[in-house]
Formats: C-alpha cells, sequence, structure tokens
C-alpha cells in the first residue's frame, strides 16, 4: 500500500485540490482504513491475551517465589551461623540505639524464628546507646505523657539488658540537659543502669558535670568489679583556683585500666583528687588536660602505661609540686601524644626522665608561638623539650611533629629518629561548605620545609628508614620542590642509602603549579617501586 503518484504531487503545495482529486481520494483512502480497522483488532486481541498471560505468569511466579521461600538457603543455617550474621548487622561505629529501626531490635520484627534466634543471643545485647532524658516543662497533661515515655523506655531497656544474659556490658549513656535540675527524669532510667554496675565493662559517659554528679549519689565503685575502660566527658563549671571539681566515683573501679577524661578541672591536678585509680592497672590514658606539675606525677605512677594522650597546660596555682630530675621507667609505653603548653623548664625535666624503651609511635604539638628563648641570650630561643626523649627512644617508627617547632627544633628532632618510617608534620584542616578548608588559629601554616628530607642537602641522611610521608597547611613548597624531595629519596634508594619512599600525602593551601603525578610514576617505575603520590590543593578560609 502507497500513495498514488498524483496524490504525492499534492503534498508539495498547499493548493486546493479538485472536486475529482478528492473523490479519488476518498475511494483509494477506504483500503488502507479497513486495514488498519483490522490491525487495531488484532492489537487489542493481542493486548487481552498479554493481560491474560501476564496474570498466568504472576500466578505462577508467585508460586514459584513461595517455592523458593521454602528452598532459600537462609533457612537452612544453622542457628550458629545465624547468630554470627545478626552480630555482625549490629552498628560498628557505636553502641546501638534503642531503636525498632536498627538492629537488634529490628531483628525481632522479621519473623518469630527469627525473633527466639534474636532473643537467644546474650552477646547482641551487651551493647546500648541510651539518652537519658531531660526535664519536661509544660501542663499536666504533656508532663504526663512524657513520664509515660520515659516508663516505656525504661521498661524496653530493661528487657533489653536482661537479655544480655551474664555478658560484660558496654554502654554509652548521654544526657543532653545542662543543670542540675534537669536530672529527676533521668534517675530512674539510671539507676536501672546501677542495677546492672557488676556487669558495667566498657562505658563511655557524655553530660554536665552537675547532672553526673547528681545520678552517680553515693556510687560504690567496688560494685563496678568488671569495669575495664571508662570514657568520660564533662560539660564542666569554673570552680576557682583552690577549689576541687567532685570526684569522679567511677575511677576507683578495683579493674580499671583504660581512662579517657574530658573535663577541665577533674584532671588538671589528677593526682590530688579524692578518687584516685589504681595507677598501677592503667594502661591506656586520655586527658584532655593536665598541668605540666602533675604530668610528671601521674606518669610516675603509671608504670604499666601502654598508651597516653595528654593535654598540658602551664599550672593555674602558685604552689605546685617540684618537678624532680628522678627517671621515670614506662617500660611498656608504646604510644605518647603530647600538646604541649607547659612550661619549658618543666618539659625538659619531665622528657628527659621518661624512660620508655618500647616506645614506637610520638606525636608532640609545641604551642609556643615563638619559643621559649634563654635568659642569658634573649636572642637564642631554647631547643624543644621533647628532643631528649626522642634521644632516649630509638624504637620510635611513627612520628608526628606540630605546632610551632622551628626549623632548627625540626631537624634536630629528626636526627635522632633514625628509625622512623613515617612521618606526619602538622595535622589535616577541617573542611567546611563547598571543601574549603578552615585555618586553625593555633597551627601555623608552612611551619614545617620539607627540603631538609632532600638526601644530600646536608652531610646528614634524614630519617633513613622512611617510607610515607604526610605533611599539611603548605603554601610555600613549590610542585619543584617536591619533584625534587621525591627524586633525591628514589635514587638514594637505588644507592641503598635509604629506604625507598612508598607514600606521599601532602595538602597545599595554593593552587597547582605544575602537575608532577607522570614523573613520579616515571621515576618510580624506573626504580622497580611504586611510590603512591597523594597531593590536594585547595584554598583556606580563616
Amino acid at each position: 500500500m502507497y500513495l498514488k503518484p498524483q496524490f504525492t504531487v499534492l503534498l508539495q503545495n498547499n493548493d486546493a485540490p479538485a472536486e475529482k482529486t478528492i473523490l479519488e481520494v476518498a475511494e483509494s483512502l477506504k483500503v488502507p482504513l479497513n486495514e488498519l480497522r483490522e490491525i487495531e483488532k488484532e492489537i487489542q486481541r493481542l493486548n487481552e491475551l498479554m493481560e491474560i498471560m501476564n496474570a498466568k505468569r504472576r500466578s505462577i511466579q508467585k508460586i514459584i517465589d513461595d517455592h523458593n521461600v521454602i528452598l532459600a538457603p537462609a533457612r537452612r543455617l544453622p542457628q550458629d551461623v545465624l547468630h554470627e550474621i545478626f552480630l555482625n548487622c549490629l552498628p560498628t561505629h557505636r553502641n546501638p540505639n534503642v531503636e525498632f529501626s536498627e538492629s537488634p531490635l529490628l531483628l525481632t520484627r522479621i519473623c518469630s524464628s527469627w525473633r527466639a534466634i534474636a532473643l537467644s543471643s546474650p552477646r547482641m545485647w551487651s551493647k546500648v546507646h541510651i539518652v537519658l532524658p531531660r526535664f519536661s516543662s509544660g501542663d499536666t497533661a504533656r508532663r504526663q505523657r512524657f513520664a509515660d515515655a520515659v516508663l516505656l523506655k525504661c521498661n524496653i531497656l530493661r528487657k533489653w539488658l536482661g537479655q544480655s544474659g551474664t555478658f560484660p556490658l558496654s554502654l554509652s549513656i548521654t544526657h543532653p540537659g545542662a543543670c542540675a535540675m534537669e536530672y529527676e527524669p533521668a534517675r530512674a532510667m539510671f539507676n536501672l543502669l546501677l542495677s546492672f554496675a557488676d556487669r558495667w565493662s566498657d562505658v563511655q559517659l557524655s553530660m554536665s558535670e552537675d547532672v553526673y554528679h547528681k545520678l552517680q549519689g553515693k556510687m560504690d565503685p567496688t560494685k563496678f568489679s568488671s569495669l575495664k575502660s571508662l570514657d568520660i566527658t564533662l560539660h564542666t563549671k569554673y570552680y576557682g583556683n583552690n577549689v576541687h571539681s567532685p570526684p569522679i566515683q567511677l575511677l576507683a573501679a578495683p579493674n580499671l585500666c583504660r581512662l579517657a577524661i574530658s573535663a577541665i578541672w577533674t584532671t588538671l591536678r589528677m593526682t590530688r583528687n579524692l578518687v584516685q585509680p589504681i595507677w598501677n592497672n592503667i594502661t591506656h590514658i586520655t586527658l584532655s588536660s593536665i598541668t605540666d606539675k602533675y604530668l610528671p606525677l601521674l606518669l610516675k605512677k603509671s608504670y604499666n602505661l601502654v598508651f597516653g594522650d595528654f593535654r598540658v597546660n602551664p599550672s593555674p596555682w602558685d604552689a605546685e609540686p617540684l618537678v624532680d630530675q628522678e627517671e621515670t621507667p614506662l617500660p611498656r609505653l608504646e604510644s605518647l601524644s603530647i600538646d604541649d603548653s607547659g612550661a619549658q623548664e618543666t618539659m625538659d625535666a619531665l622528657f628527659n626522665a621518661i624512660k620508655a624503651p618500647a616506645l614506637s609511635k610520638l606525636s608532640y604539638r609545641w604551642s609556643y608561638p615563638s619559643g621559649i628563648h634563654d635568659d642569658d641570650d634573649p636572642s637564642m630561643p631554647l631547643p624543644a623539650p621533647v628532643i631528649p626523649l626522642l634521644k632516649n627512644s630509638a624504637l620510635i617508627s611513627n612520628l608526628l611533629l606540630d605546632g610551632y617547632l622551628s626549623s632548627k627544633d625540626t631537624q634536630e628532632c629528626l636526627r635522632h629518629a633514625a628509625g622512623v618510617t613515617h612521618v606526619a608534620f602538622g595535622k589535616p584542616l577541617l573542611r567546611v561548605g563547598d571543601g574549603l578548608l578552615h585555618m586553625d588559629s593555633d597551627t601555623p601554616p608552612d611551619n614545617f620545609d620539607l627540603r631538609i628530607l632532600c638526601v644530600g642537602s646536608s652531610g646528614v641522611t634524614p630519617l633513613p628508614r622512611l617510607e610515607s610521608l604526610e605533611a599539611y597547611q603548605l603554601s610555600s613548597l613549590t610542585d619543584d620542590d617536591l619533584l625534587d624531595l621525591i627524586t633525591s629519596r628514589i635514587n638514594a634508594s637505588l644507592r641503598g642509602e635509604t629506604a625507598a619512599l612508598k607514600f606521599i600525602k601532602i595538602d597545599f593551601l595554593r593552587r597547582r603549579q605544575k602537575d608532577i603525578t607522570e614523573e613520579v610514576s616515571r621515576l618510580a617505575k624506573e626504580a622497580g617501586i611504586e611510590v603512591k603520590l597523594d597531593s590536594t590543593y585547595t584554598a583556606a578560609t580563616s
């Protein structure tokens, strides 16, 4: 079927057709119209057949799906395997919330058999994150609804912990309130948690100091016989220079070995607190604040310390204990992080006294903007206090330097760090909107000149075992400088003078000047080694 030639001509203009032509076109149109009607009928028939067949397919598929449900491998998994799968459904970055939208409560709502398995797995219920309720104001009806909600949550929590059997408990407890008047609604829930005190093992607490001290009441530390790890953040108030904040009773738990406290006035004079840990048991300590006079006393008591992280402040008190020059043996210490704002003389004495033969990781930040100067020669800054520790610790392989270290101090630190395989200068900046970087006013940019790591730049080979390099907040170092550094380390490794540098991460506070990636890849390939270069170029905001 096609259009007749005489009609085709009429499609090329807009002229009115003759009467005879109109009759001929109408006659010629009858055949295709009839064919179209037949085709539409066939399409309708086929569509109806498709609907019938689709309905049959859905019915058959449902039968197949039902059979497959019966044959599903999950139905045949042994209970012990399902236990392990369920355990791996729990959050890994925090303790699970008391919410039906996440495991383990979610697993109890799938089917009766899964519910039975979940409820028979006490380890699943041994971890929980609890937000203690704060005070609710308003009319009587609103307060009653709040009280009912607290009671319901207490009942759920009681059943949750009841399912944990005899497993040690990992608890993270927070309270959003700011003052003691808000602690009353939380008392019932906290008392419920205290009824399981003998199984508290790993505990994180975050709340205001007032609320915590009201909640702890006359807590008996001896009841917390399973407590191994305590991480407590107390939002503190100022007590003045001569008044101690109330004691944290949990510190005296008999088997406590890991301790992290962020509560400024609680830890400044840690060894004078009314409640003390059994220091010989402590292996891990993180303190957000401690004075330069009390850190030496704490370390002397912590003979078995493995990990220490301290922010050291100058003492605000006039009458403080004198730091003696006796050795401070820390034979098991492996990792030490010091943010040093302490007095030069005191910190010098401390770092000279520390004897840590097993120390392998050191992070040091010096917070003095212009260094401390010699009284006899004001133009001559005194060396960074940490240098003696580097001299005495031959096993350090991971080193981070930050803060206001001079170029001379940095070189001196590196000179005594021959065993270091990973070094980092500075820390990453905070990223805000649109990926921009927020400058930390306490951290000076361009404080470290990486060119000192070039082999051949001096008579001494710096960090001969270096394999991994990180540096942040750089703008003066050019891309050519970085290429020269990498080239010198690769060539030195070929000569057997240094280890091969395998990883470089540099954050620049400027735009890229040239792309050195291909050149680094070429040099590495020729040397038969693999070098990963990760360099970022970003503007900073103040």
